[in-house]
């Protein structure tokens, strides 16, 4: 995939490689632009170890409102169409699953919606104690993309996700840890902090995150489109935009 964004930076430092997602004005939510551009660095990534990590207080938001806001007046109609966007995005998730590197999302800060689906696509979390977590998808009356409630799902049980998912709390490290949603802690953002913890950790197994997620990932972007066709849910993320320009 040839696919470049200054928002995407990365650099090779000895057996790391890391992609840094920095885009200070919506704190790394993201776009297909961005998404792209985050597909194409880790197909670029050799085997070793790839962290994926964001600047500005956040991993990332997940899907931008403005983004959003655009599917939604495609999926008005074109439902088809939307769900062809939603799950070209969706490719990143399988990206990071077939990736032949060691996957690591080193999060500081925020990490929501369809972020969190990619923090949960790869074979760690490693998390700042400032970090903070949610779904945010119920907030907007929408189901998930980029197959955050599935991954959610097997990795800390289909009631705590199913929960999480229903509710859209926001929850902090402590309570991330205890769900087994990371796997360790660190400071602050550190080269060496995330290869001295990585020696800590047992080998990942993403096997089980693999399992038939190219079919879910077409259901769900069939679904997530379905819903955004819904004027209901697009006067919900008009409402959302206001909100936030205020």
């Amino acid at each position: 995939m040839n696919a470049s964004d200054p928002r995407v930076t990365a650099f090779q430092d000895k057996d790391q490689f890391w992609i840094t997602l920095d885009d200070p004005a919506t704190k790394n939510a993201l776009d297909m632009a961005l998404v792209g551009a985050l597909s194409a660095q880790i197909e670029n990534a050799p085997p070793g170890v790839l962290v994926i990590t964001g600047k500005n207080g956040g991993f990332s938001t997940g899907g931008g409102l403005s983004t959003v806001a655009a599917l939604a007046e495609q999926a008005q109609s074109d439902v088809d169409g939307a769900a062809d966007v939603v799950r070209r995005g969706g490719n990143v998730i399988e990206d990071l699953l077939f990736s032949p590197a060691t996957t690591i999302a080193l999060i500081d800060g925020a990490c929501a919606g369809a972020g969190l689906g990619i923090a949960l696509a790869c074979d760690y979390r490693i998390a700042t104690h400032r970090s903070r977590f949610t779904t945010a998808y119920a907030k907007l009356g929408l189901p998930s993309d980029f197959g955050t409630h599935e991954l959610l799902r097997r990795q800390v049980g289909a009631s705590i996700a199913d929960d999480l998912m229903k509710t859209s709390d926001t929850i902090g490290v402590t309570k991330a840890a205890e769900h087994g949603l990371i796997d360790a802690l660190i400071e602050r953002v550190d080269r060496k902090g995330v290869k001295k913890i990585l020696k800590q950790l047992p080998p990942a197994d993403r096997s089980a995150r693999m399992v038939s997620m190219s079919t879910i990932l077409d259901d769900e972007a069939i679904q997530f489109a379905r819903a955004l066709s819904s004027p209901s849910t697009l006067m919900k993320i008009e409402k959302a935009q206001r909100k936030l320009s205020r």
